[in-house]
């Protein structure tokens, strides 16, 4: 299936963009941020990714769609999308390729004839692979150790690599010995100033994102949210802007529940949260909260650390929706959004970081005005821009 109204020009460059696993909002970034003057911008997708990125996108006569069928395979797919890239694109970026035995097997056959820069989700899942023994999880050791020899196939056919958090190529740098060409190219954009309409006066925080156990530690801000309820009443709202999805989360939620039966004002969702309400929440609420835990793992048993060899969406919220946000001290934060940005290091400073915000209407003030300005540094103009400079010129030099 073809969705096209584009005439080629063999005056721009042709840039691919593959997403046919999940991550629909950064595909729809890379959309806006590839399409130029200079290019012409092919997306290979699925139905399903297409059907949530067509709403973010304001011209879609922009763009080619090349669409996986729902009964093709998609090794098939892929193969098609490899004929289509040997005679028609300059540069391919593949945004998603878990790092499991299945989906990495789908990618042995897969190596277009053009230039591939490959989106890293997990840097320590690619760059760093390693063989482990955990006992207590055959299946996750087994995956891990199968995936080894996989990665070092498909990495090495790639041209560069793009990391969405631009941290994470600092710690490459410095760190690891990877040679190649490494961009950082982000997950959201500053858009438009948002402005909060809310139904009431009270102070509104957000916690965006699933309950999870290896995404962010909940244990920490229960008893400061159980405390601030208990001092300030309805004067604070809370969103738990995600569902839970492991036993962790299931418990987590339970705790939540709690606080509605006693009468806090806590809103909690017990289903995958549509993007329109996800979009809605956010814009009506103050601040976000982002109790992200450091130490985690990818789609194997690698460790990964949130701020330094992956990067966490949420950040991206506070940016798309010009919020300020609170992370733990050991986040290693976008440079660009420090002076938005408050950190705790254990209870009792997220508790009193909380307490100021809410008692002192000058605070709220100051960092939504710094949120603002911070946000506009990741506007549509300028991450155009670092894309001509860095990809496009790269790309007449090779």
């Amino acid at each position: 299936m073809i969705y096209t109204k584009l005439e080629k020009s063999n005056s721009k460059k042709e840039i691919g963009i593959l997403e046919i696993e999940r991550h629909p909002p950064v595909l729809a970034t890379f959309c806006k941020i590839f399409k130029t003057k200079e290019t012409n911008v092919t997306i290979f997708t699925t139905k399903k990714i297409f059907d949530r990125i067509k709403i973010q996108l304001n011209n879609l006569d922009e763009f080619k769609f090349i669409i996986k069928l729902d009964k093709q395979k998609p090794s098939a797919f892929l193969k098609k999308a490899e004929k289509y890239c040997n005679k028609n694109i300059d540069l391919l970026f593949v945004n998603t390729i878990h790092e499991t035995i299945f989906d990495l097997a789908r990618y042995l056959n897969f190596n277009p004839k053009c230039r591939k820069v490959l989106t890293i989700h997990h840097v320590n899942a690619w760059l760093k692979p390693r063989l482990i023994f955990k006992p207590n999880k055959i299946i996750g050791t087994a995956n891990t150790n199968l995936s080894l020899p996989l990665i070092k196939v498909i990495l090495p056919r790639y041209d560069g690599i793009n990391v969405i958090y631009s941290p994470l190529k600092d710690y490459i740098q410095k760190n690891l010995d990877y040679k190649k060409k490494i961009f950082t190219f982000p997950s959201s954009i500053f858009e438009v100033e948002q402005i909060t309409k809310k139904d009431s006066d009270a102070v509104t925080i957000v916690v965006p994102g699933l309950i999870q156990k290896h995404r962010k530690k909940f244990e920490i801000i229960l008893p400061v949210l159980k405390n601030l309820f208990k001092t300030y009443g309805n004067k604070i709202k809370v969103y738990i802007l995600g569902r839970a999805v492991d036993s962790y989360g299931r418990n987590i939620q339970k705790e939540f529940e709690e606080f509605k039966k006693r009468g806090y004002n806590i809103v909690t969702y017990h289903h995958f949260v549509e993007e329109k309400t996800f979009h809605r929440v956010i814009k009506e609420s103050d601040i976000i909260l982002a109790p992200i835990r450091i130490e985690s793992k990818a789609d194997n048993e690698i460790k990964e650390y949130y701020g330094k060899t992956v990067g966490s969406g949420i950040i991206y919220n506070a940016i798309k929706f010009t919020k300020p946000i609170i992370v733990p001290s050991e986040f290693k934060m976008l440079k660009e959004l420090e002076t938005s940005t408050l950190k705790y290091d254990n209870f009792n400073e997220l508790e009193k970081i909380l307490t100021d915000y809410i008692e002192k209407p000058n605070v709220r003030k100051k960092l939504s005005f710094e949120a603002i300005k911070n946000a506009k540094n990741f506007s549509l103009e300028k991450l155009q821009d670092c894309f001509k400079d860095e990809a496009l010129e790269w790309l007449k030099q090779i």
